[in-house]
């Protein structure tokens, strides 16, 4: 397992890091650097990190033991050369698989590596890169908090979840983690109603949120609002994300495009299945 010594500079906070006064795109590999090794591994993440990007995005849920591991799917089947559901999975069940290449499948080669625990991904992840934590069930929330803080992983995570900005009712505003780990709220981006929705958010004083839209021309008109609240803008890139057509599919032919076209509107994150292609343009513009 990596031990890093003290972070690097690149590293040093999160917030100066998020800030719009820095003038970086951050890159968030998907899942880790799954085009390098199995999606969520330790081995996703190293490589991730020896790529430079800024954040990983890794997904975790508990085994039926109450052990939170680094596994997308309900189930074992796509990701691993074991079958059955994680929930109902017991920790030594799930250990005792080893995780498939790349993005998985039936047709993808079993490799050496373990599904791992998140205690283990954070530790890989300090002091190299940034990690953002989906957790697939929010009742396990509690969990994810408990183990950020048994690490003493507070300043080098971020927990994302879902909001409702016209609901004026923020339930994480009274979790007791709120205020000590970085949040970053994702919501739906309501045509003509940005800017209404992100004053309306100002009191989760977020460094960071992740939209969807339906019109590119929102993002723009909310720029104005996001710089008066220093709030940096996270937008996916991945196929599956349906953000109109600003895909990974699409950017790897014409990324000005997609990536130049979203970095214009405002968009100073991008998460994507495509980091080195990503990373390269980066370095070229």
């Amino acid at each position: 397992m990596h031990t890093a010594a003290s972070p690097s500079p690149r590293l040093s906070d999160i917030y100066d890091l998020l800030s719009r006064a820095n003038p970086d795109i951050l890159t968030i590999a998907h899942r880790g650097l799954w085009s390098a090794a199995p999606e969520n591994s330790l081995a996703s993440i190293r490589a991730a990190a020896e790529l430079g990007v800024e954040f990983v995005e890794i997904d975790t849920q508990t085994t039926a033991d109450g052990h939170l591991v680094v596994i997308h799917d309900k189930t074992l089947d796509r990701t691993t050369s074991a079958k059955g559901v994680v929930g109902a999975s017991t920790f030594a069940m799930v250990r005792d698989a080893r995780l498939r290449a790349g993005a998985g499948g039936q047709t993808a080669h079993v490799t050496d590596e373990r599904v791992a625990t998140l205690e283990e991904a954070l530790e890989e992840a300090r002091g190299r890169v940034f990690v953002n934590i989906d957790t697939k069930f929010p009742r396990e929330l509690p969990l994810v908090i408990a183990a950020v803080r048994r690490l003493g992983a507070e300043d080098h995570v971020i927990i994302k979840s879902d909001v409702e900005p016209q609901s004026d009712n923020f339930p994480v505003l009274n979790a007791d983690w709120f205020g000590s780990i970085p949040h970053m709220p994702m919501f739906p981006v309501r045509p003509g109603k940005f800017i209404e929705d992100l004053r309306a958010i100002e009191a989760l004083r977020a460094p960071m949120i992740e939209v969807k839209f339906t019109d590119i021309a929102d993002l723009i008109a909310g720029r104005d609002e996001l710089e008066r609240q220093n709030i940096r803008l996270w937008v996916n890139t991945l196929d599956v994300s349906y953000n109109l057509d600003f895909n990974d599919s699409r950017a790897l032919e014409d990324p000005e495009g997609v990536w130049g076209t979203l970095i214009a509107a405002g968009v100073g994150a991008i998460q994507t299945d495509t980091n080195v292609e990503f990373k390269r343009w980066l370095a070229g513009r």
